[in-house]
Formats: structure tokens, C-alpha cells, sequence
């Protein structure tokens, strides 16, 4: 009995120890509430020893305030740290109890990202190296760890730069291997390592490179001097002379094949290969020549197998085995791919004729190619040689014999041949098409021939090509039409004028719009009042244009008839069965009015044919005009292929059906593309391939 009341003593003594404790950091709490610094901070310290998660959440309320003698950011970081390490220890009775004072994870997390995000921006103020490093070590949480490790990173590759030498790029790569500023320090390293050891450019010099630095990106280059200098003007005299005078150069090779691409410069055609088989009778490869010749008119796919990409054709025969990280579709015999991040070109024998070396590349047209270095655009031949050296912020790609490109913020146009055709005094500039091309100048924009030749003077705010023969302008804040020498059409009267589709145009003026045909002439009567997304929904689709009136929507015919003598709620496009909306349900009417279909879906569009999608949305399947479903409602998408076949998304993945709902490729596919119209391009995580309809096959590279 005498021991049960020593018990029960104990307990007692203990439970108001608690309660004292507990009222003691309540306390802190209530002093830190009337900003009763010096006490609170008292009372915080004196609980530390015994309740270290809330006495170091207290502290660090106190410490990150900057309206106290104790503000001291890093003192703050401290004691977060603290109670946000040790809160998860804690008791379950402990943590009920925190929840009397206000005190819970979400509190503390809070805080602690509090302090961090301060903290930052005392670093982001300092802005240097040590202050960034700083923050990283002590802040991991932060989110913006990755932002101080931009800024510590451009900070030491700025520095690097200014000391110019591979030594330097050496030391920030060794200090920094994750920076997002790596492969810009490998290149300046490799580049200014390169310039070093060959500083008295000698062949002497260029030998010892290549030995000492075999893994150099610029150990081709160094392997490549005597040919580069011998063959500087990139002419076929210049390959034949060097072919002649250094049969044993490693380049020779290089050199024929050079020699071929610069010939087909303009011409890659089968009869272009004949003349030159013709007339360079001692080619060494002309194995290749007859290969070349077979496939100039032979499509050959890209594809990808186990993240590689290659080439293979419609009988399922590999041509270019996979080995790139990207690979294109080919143009003028020639085909972007890219390795290791790089990009360059390959012919259709599986040759890469331009070496991947630039940063960007846009596919062959008229026998050249735009290519990007740092940040910089040039323009290259078949054989690869610089046309147009990648000096310039923007360059257009050749078009009609010319290219625009920017130069100090203006504009001109290099020819094929790299000349300058027109000196860079635009301030905008565009592609030439049919003989003339808009620019601009600070007078504004106008239209020019390749000579330079004003046929539309500099007047104009904008200038768009309305149609082949006009162009809609705009002068002031009024829009008009004029014709390619400038002449006036119509008057400038809209605020708006949009492109011709079924030879009518949109037009606005004064919230309001109508349409113009041909000639010019507005065809309503009236006008009607602009809507949300008229542009786009009010433009002409199938001879008609979707528009909403006060009370509704109807379709205009190409006469501003409309096609329902009442409006409707919403509708579709035309179509040989019109979906129509009311209420929540959609039916269809026909071309005279008549409704054939009952309001029994929640989406709808129009017939395409025999055939529309219409469900409950978000999911459609395909009806008939009976309004009967041939493919139930089941799908997230349906797109047509042809008449008788659907692209459909079905749980996230794509198949093909028909169009009466049999399953032709299983929905196992992340994408499905047209590709042409015989063939859809499937895309899978590990590789694409294709489907031919027409063969009812597969076109793939089989794994062994």
C-alpha cells in the first residue's frame, strides 16, 4: 500500500513538472506574440535542454526576424535545422501535444524553407563563388539549390574565361563535373588546348597533337591541315589538283567524295550520277556510284531499334543499320542525324558525307543546308563546306537562290555561293517566294525583288501575302489590300483582314466583322458582332463558316446565306450531317434543316462521309447516320486515317481500328503518326517502325 502511494506520488509530481514545462514554452510562444524578443529567447534557451524541437523552432522565429537585436540569419538556419531534423523522433504524444501550440511538421518545413529562401537571397545579393558554395553545403532542401548552382557555376566559367587558358577550363571541370556549363568548359578546353600546342602552326606541331591527344575533337583537324589548305576553295578543280598532287594523303578518299557531292551540287538526280560517272571514269568507287543511282528514287525509312536509329525500306531491308541518336527523314539525297549530341548528314548508302560536328542542322533544300555552332547559324554545301560562315544570329534557309541573315540587327541576303546579293539595311526580313519577298526598314515594311528593286514602297505598319497576286496592309491601325506594286485594291478601313479560305476572307471593324470574296466585295449585308475565338471559328471550312449570332450559332454558305432558318445553341462544321447542340445533348440535322438524329450524345462533331464521332465526353466512338454506334464510346481519341480506318487512343496508348470497330493494330503503341498514305509511322519507348496498309505488314528491323 505504502508503495502504491509512492507511485501514485511520483506520477503526480511528474505530470505537473510536465505541465509547468509545457507552460513555459506556451510562454515563449505568447512573449514572441507581442514581439517580446528578450523574453521569449529566454524562455526558449532555458527549454532547450529538454524540448529541443520547439525551444529551436522558437529560436529560429526569433533569429530569422530582422525587427530584434538577435537577427542573425545563419543562428536561424541552426536551430531549424535542429527541430526539423528531430521533430520526426519525437513521440506521438509529444507531437499532439505541438499541435496545442500550433507547432507541426508543416510549421516547421515551413520555416526551415523560410531561412533557406533568405539565405539565398543574402547570397544572390554577395553573388560571389564563396556565398553560392556557401548556401548549396548548408541549404539542401532549398529549392533553390539548383538555381545557386547556376549562378556559383556561370560565376567560375566567367572567371575562367577570363583567364583564356585549357589550364583554367581544367580546373572548373574538375571542381564542377555536373555543371550545367560542362560541355561549353569541354569545348573551350579542348579548343584552347588545341590552340597551345599548335601556337606556331607547324606540321611539326600538328603531328605531335595528334600522338599527345589522340582523343581531341580537334585531332581530325590537325590530321587535316595540308588537305584543308589544299582544297580551301571548295571547287572541283581544287579536289582534282589535290587528288593529282597527293595521291598518298589520307584524304584522297575525302577528297573523291568531295569532288562527287560538289558536282551534284544542283542537280542529284539519276542523271546528274550518269554525267559524272561519265566524265570522272576513274572514281574509285564505283560500286557506290551504281548503289547511289538504285537509290535515288528509293524511300527509305528511319527507324529506331533499341534507341538507336537507322534506315530501312518497304520489303523490310535494312539499309543503314541503327546506330544514331536521331536520324530524319532524307532530302535531296541527303539525311540529318545526329550522335553523341552533334549533328551532321548521311547519304542513302549509309555514308555520313558531313561529319557530326554542329550543335543544330535543318534538312538539305536546293542543295545546301542551315547548320547552328554556339549559338550561331552558317550555311553549308553537300560536300560540308562553310557557304556561309556561322557568324550570324539568324539565317533563313535557301530559297529561290537566296538567303536572308541578320547582321547587327539588320538584314540582307547571301546567294547560294555565299555572296552578298543584298547589303544587310532591312531591319526585318523574309524568304523570297515567286520573285519577292517582304521586308522592312525603319519606314516600314514593303516589297522588294532580289536586286533590291521597291515594288511596294516602305509605308506600311505590317505587310502579309493575302493571295498570289496581293497583299494585305497595314497602315496606321487600318488594314486594306493592295497589289504587288503597291497599287491600292481596297481602301483602309478594317482593323483587321484575315486569310483567304474558300476565297473568302475575314474582315473587322468596330467590334464587328464580315467577309470579303474575291473581288474585294463584302458579302453580308450586315455585320456581325466579333464573338470569342472568331478568328479561328468563324473562318471558312468545307464553303462554310461556323458564326454565332445574338441568340445562337448558324453556318454561312460562300453568299452569307445561312444554312438554318433558326439558330442553334451550338453546331459543328459542315459536314454531310450537321452535329447540332441543345441543352446538354447534341443531335444532327441534314444540309435542309431536318433533324435525322436524336439529341443522344454529350460530344459530337460532324459527319466526315458516313461516318462522325460523337459520345459522352471526354470519350467518342464512331456513329453512322442512323445514329448507331459502329465503335462504342470507349476512346480519349479518334482521329481518321482514311474512309475506313481511325487512329485511336484508348487508356493512354494508341492502336488502329476500322471503321467498324475491329482491331487492326492492338493499342500497345505511346504514338501513332500518318507518315503517308500508305504508311503510320508507331512509336514505341524503345523504338518506331512502321505499318504498311497497303502490304498489311509490319516494316521493321528484326532483333536478333
Amino acid at each position: 500500500m505504502q508503495t502504491l502511494r509512492r507511485n501514485i506520488f511520483t506520477i503526480i509530481i511528474a505530470v505537473c513538472a510536465i505541465t509547468a514545462y509545457a507552460g513555459k514554452i506556451e510562454k515563449a510562444f505568447q512573449a514572441l506574440d507581442i514581439y517580446n524578443y528578450f523574453e521569449a529567447k529566454k524562455l526558449f534557451e532555458k527549454s532547450l535542454k529538454r524540448d529541443r524541437v520547439a525551444a529551436s523552432y522558437g529560436l529560429s522565429l526569433i533569429y530569422h526576424r530582422n525587427d530584434n537585436p538577435f537577427y542573425n540569419l545563419d543562428s536561424a538556419r541552426r536551430y531549424i535545422v535542429i527541430a526539423s531534423d528531430e521533430y520526426s523522433e519525437l513521440p506521438q504524444k509529444k507531437k499532439e501535444k505541438y499541435l496545442k501550440i500550433k507547432i507541426d511538421s508543416s510549421h516547421i518545413f515551413s520555416q526551415r524553407n523560410t531561412v533557406s529562401d533568405k539565405l539565398y537571397q543574402r547570397a544572390k545579393l554577395n553573388h560571389t563563388i564563396k556565398d553560392y558554395q556557401l548556401f548549396i553545403d548548408n541549404n539542401y532542401w532549398s529549392e533553390y539549390v539548383d538555381s545557386a548552382i547556376y549562378h556559383r557555376d556561370e560565376l567560375a566559367f566567367s572567371l575562367a574565361e577570363e583567364q583564356n587558358n585549357s589550364t583554367s577550363f581544367t580546373a572548373f571541370l574538375t571542381k564542377y563535373p555536373t555543371s550545367h556549363l560542362k560541355e561549353e568548359a569541354v569545348a573551350n578546353y579542348e579548343r584552347l588546348n588545341y590552340q597551345e600546342q599548335t601556337a606556331s602552326n607547324n606540321f611539326v606541331d600538328y603531328v605531335a597533337f595528334v600522338e599527345n591527344f589522340p582523343n581531341s575533337p580537334f585531332r581530325h583537324d590537325a590530321e587535316d591541315q595540308v588537305f584543308e589548305i589544299s582544297t580551301k576553295t571548295a571547287t572541283l578543280e581544287s579536289y582534282q589538283n589535290f587528288i593529282k598532287s597527293y595521291p598518298k594523303n589520307r584524304n584522297v578518299s575525302v577528297a573523291w567524295k568531295k569532288l562527287y557531292n560538289t558536282y551534284l551540287q544542283d542537280n542529284y538526280s539519276s542523271d546528274g550520277i550518269q554525267a559524272f560517272m561519265e566524265e570522272f571514269k576513274d572514281y574509285p568507287y564505283q560500286k557506290e556510284l551504281l548503289k547511289q543511282m538504285e537509290l535515288v528514287q528509293k524511300l527509305l525509312l528511319p527507324i529506331k531499334s533499341r534507341n538507336k536509329w537507322g534506315y530501312i525500306d518497304r520489303e523490310q531491308e535494312t539499309y543503314i543499320k541503327p546506330q544514331f541518336d536521331l536520324a530524319d527523314a532524307f532530302h535531296e539525297g541527303l539525311a540529318i542525324i545526329s550522335y553523341e549530341g552533334a549533328y551532321g548528314f548521311v547519304d542513302k548508302t549509309g555514308e555520313i558525307v558531313i561529319p557530326t560536328i554542329f550543335d543544330d542542322a535543318f534538312k538539305v533544300q536546293e542543295g545546301h543546308a542551315v547548320v547552328g555552332l554556339q549559338d550561331k547559324w552558317g550555311l553549308i554545301n553537300r560536300s560540308g563546306e562553310f557557304v556561309i560562315e556561322p557568324i550570324y544570329e539568324d539565317l533563313g534557309n535557301l530559297n529561290e537562290g537566296l538567303t536572308y541573315f541578320s547582321e547587327n540587327e539588320n538584314y540582307g541576303y547571301f546567294d547560294k555561293k555565299g555572296v552578298v546579293r543584298l547589303q544587310p539595311i532591312y531591319t526585318d526580313a523574309s524568304d523570297f517566294e515567286l520573285g519577292k519577298a517582304i521586308v522592312s526598314t525603319n519606314s516600314g515594311y514593303g516589297l522588294i525583288d532580289p536586286f533590291g528593286t521597291t515594288f511596294i514602297p516602305f509605308k506600311y505598319d505590317r505587310l502579309l501575302k493575302y493571295d498570289e497576286n496581293r497583299y494585305a496592309a497595314k497602315l496606321g491601325d487600318k488594314w486594306g489590300i493592295i497589289d504587288g506594286e503597291g497599287e491600292i485594291l481596297l481602301p483602309f478601313d478594317y482593323s483587321y483582314i484575315g486569310k483567304v479560305e474558300s476565297n473568302r476572307a475575314l474582315v473587322e471593324k468596330d467590334s464587328l466583322f464580315n467577309y470579303l470574296n474575291n473581288h474585294g466585295e463584302l458579302i453580308l449585308d450586315e455585320w456581325i458582332s466579333i464573338f470569342p475565338e472568331h478568328r479561328q471559328l468563324a473562318m471558312y471550312t468545307n464553303g462554310f463558316a461556323r458564326v454565332f449570332f445574338s441568340d445562337g450559332y448558324n453556318l454561312l454558305d460562300t453568299n452569307g446565306h445561312k444554312l438554318f432558318k433558326s439558330n442553334k445553341e451550338d453546331l459543328g462544321f459542315y459536314g454531310d450531317l450537321i452535329a447540332v447542340k441543345k441543352g446538354e445533348k447534341w443531335g444532327y440535322f441534314n444540309r435542309n434543316g431536318g433533324q435525322v438524329i436524336g439529341y443522344n450524345y454529350t460530344g459530337a462533331n460532324s459527319f466526315e462521309g458516313a461516318l462522325a464521332k460523337a459520345g459522352g465526353a471526354p470519350l467518342v466512338g464512331i456513329i453512322n447516320k442512323k445514329g448507331e454506334y459502329l465503335i462504342e464510346p470507349y476512346f480519349e481519341r479518334l482521329e481518321f486515317y482514311n474512309d475506313t480506318l481511325l487512329i485511336a487512343k484508348s487508356r493512354g496508348d494508341f492502336g488502329v481500328l476500322q471503321t467498324n470497330g475491329d482491331t487492326v493494330l492492338s493499342f500497345s503503341y505511346e504514338q501513332i503518326e500518318p507518315f503517308s498514305e500508305e504508311l503510320v509511322q508507331l512509336i514505341t519507348r524503345e523504338a518506331v517502325y512502321y505499318y504498311d496498309f497497303k502490304s498489311n505488314q509490319f516494316i521493321r528491323k528484326e532483333d536478333n
